[in-house]
């Protein structure tokens, strides 16, 4: 029986073939391709587990070579297909005739505890043309995500021979119901009335309609936002809830997020495909490692693990420069390459940039009775971090105030009533870029303008003038012909119109025409 372990490199990863010799000689347990420490001391517990869970461990000279040799193997997860190996050579557990990949970390008395990465491996063995997965039972409903391949949940060593019988056929069980179904079939989470995520509701959001209407406009064509006001006005609050106004993740987001969060060990014990679209909200403190990606062993960052949601930055400015303009690529291909002097791996990171910032350090700039102490050179200095290139590829800008009491008492749409506008918007926009490799407006190139945002004579005349009086590049007039297409399709037109177009202006105008971003 070949045995297959999984190393998570970048979104992918790699598959290990466990290749053991035993042989007679003075009893020696050595380990050799690359292993770092934690796959060096699983010789130790390996060879406890055995013991411990009724097996002989070989009193021979015992050679494990994890090939290929120059990819680096790390984390605990080659406990199980080591052990099973060392089984397998000795005649220990039944010879099925097919290859098998597992993954697991062993506890001392033979039990086997949850892995990182469990749906990844999957998908990187069937790629391999490998039908049977061990893995532990508590990723179970997590590895039978993608409906393929014989996955079985094992809790100890002494459970493989049965549920891995020498014909290779597993016995009749119970499948998780869960399980059996494809990305596409499965239940969708988040309905209306259900909480997300403990991210409240829209309805949060009273006495500001500019802003509500900017947020279901950004929801409905996949725009990056920025929020800038004084401080208590409801930036974050507002970023917040915009994750429950998207709908639920497609089959094949829903499979990369979760297949990325799984690398990230952050998926719950039992949990499956993740529905819902994610909200990441990093520190201004965080490092470029936490945010972009990265570390000895590459691990995705918070960027990829916003894919299919919402990455919040709060405070934008505090936030390192080069974390900051390191959001350039990812926000605009959809995808963050990491290079090291070994390899470079990838990761998705297509997700919706929300950035929040004071209107000065100090806060009080356009706040009501307030007293700004900064200086010229102190707002050029605060608004310099976040970067030209950077707030180019934000097409909406969106001047936050404070609500009276009175609005603060009213009632407001409901997350499931903006959410079905915005789903309908998406489905149009689905059905108009069908086939072709972007699916939102937020993300038509350039290439593809003329063919998709067509305006009439007297809209043109329009984007003339306020490209000249605003002073608008290629890519911010781009900006505002794809922020018009989602507005007309929330309307339901088929045409862009010119007060289309002079909505999507005025959500984009701030930061061209006010140097600081002054609230008026």
């Amino acid at each position: 029986m070949e045995v297959f372990a999984f190393a998570p490199s970048g979104f992918e990863g790699g598959l290990v073939r466990v290749e053991v010799d035993i042989r007679q000689g003075l009893p020696a347990f050595d380990l050799t391709g690359l292993p770092d420490d934690a796959v060096r001391e699983s010789r130790d517990r390996v060879r406890t587990a055995i013991r411990n869970a009724g097996f002989e461990f070989p009193l021979d000279r015992v050679l494990v070579n994890l090939a290929p040799a120059d990819l680096r193997k790390s984390g605990a997860s080659f406990d199980l297909p080591i052990a099973l190996g060392i089984l397998a050579e000795s005649g220990q557990v039944p010879e099925s005739g097919r290859p098998l990949l597992a993954l697991g970390e062993l506890g001392l008395g033979g039990e086997i505890r949850p892995a990182r990465g469990a749906l990844s491996a999957v998908a990187c063995g069937l790629s391999a043309g490998i039908e049977d997965f061990a893995v532990p039972r508590d990723n179970l409903t997590e590895a039978r995500s993608l409906g393929r391949g014989n996955v079985r949940g094992v809790s100890s060593l002494g459970e493989f021979c049965v549920l891995f019988p020498p014909s290779g056929t597993p016995p009749d069980t119970e499948p998780d119901p869960r399980s059996r179904k494809g990305p596409e079939e499965e239940d969708p989470a988040g309905s209306e009335g259900a909480p997300d995520g403990g991210l409240g509701d829209f309805s949060d959001i009273r006495g500001q309609p500019r802003l509500r209407r900017a947020l279901e406009i950004a929801a409905a064509g996949g725009h990056h936002m920025l929020l800038f006001g004084p401080p208590g006005v409801g930036k974050t609050l507002a970023a917040r809830r915009l994750p429950t106004i998207l709908p639920d993740l497609s089959g094949r987001t829903s499979v990369e997020a979760t297949r990325i969060h799984s690398l990230a060990g952050l998926l719950e014990p039992g949990s499956g495909l993740l529905r819902r679209p994610p909200f990441r909200s990093p520190h201004h403190g965080a490092s470029a490692e936490g945010v972009v990606g990265g570390g000895r062993y590459v691990r995705p960052g918070e960027i990829s693990l916003a894919h299919g949601g919402v990455l919040f930055l709060d405070e934008a400015p505090e936030f390192r420069s080069d974390i900051l303009q390191a959001l350039r690529e990812p926000a605009e291909e959809g995808r963050i390459s990491i290079a090291r002097a070994e390899t470079t791996v990838s990761f998705p990171a297509r997700f919706q940039l929300v950035l929040a910032a004071n209107p000065c350090p100090c806060g009080a700039l356009g706040k009501p009775g307030g007293v700004c102490l900064c200086s010229v050179q102190d707002l050029r200095r605060y608004w310099k971090k976040l970067g030209g290139p950077l707030l180019d590829r934000v097409d909406i800008r969106v001047p936050v105030k404070s609500s009276t009491f009175r609005d603060l008492v009213g009632r407001e749409e409901t997350s499931g009533t903006v959410r079905r506008r915005v789903e309908e918007a998406r489905r149009i926009q689905a059905s108009r870029y069908s086939g072709l490799e972007f699916d939102l407006n937020g993300r038509i190139p350039a290439g593809s303008m003329e063919r998709f945002c067509r305006v009439d004579a007297a809209t043109s005349s329009f984007l003339d003038r306020q490209a000249e009086v605003l002073g608008l590049s290629s890519r911010a007039l781009h900006s505002v012909l794809r922020v018009s297409r989602t507005i007309s399709d929330l309307e339901g037109s088929p045409e862009i119109l010119l007060r289309h177009a002079e909505e999507a202006v005025e959500l984009r105008r701030y930061g061209d025409e006010d140097p600081f971003w002054r609230i008026p």
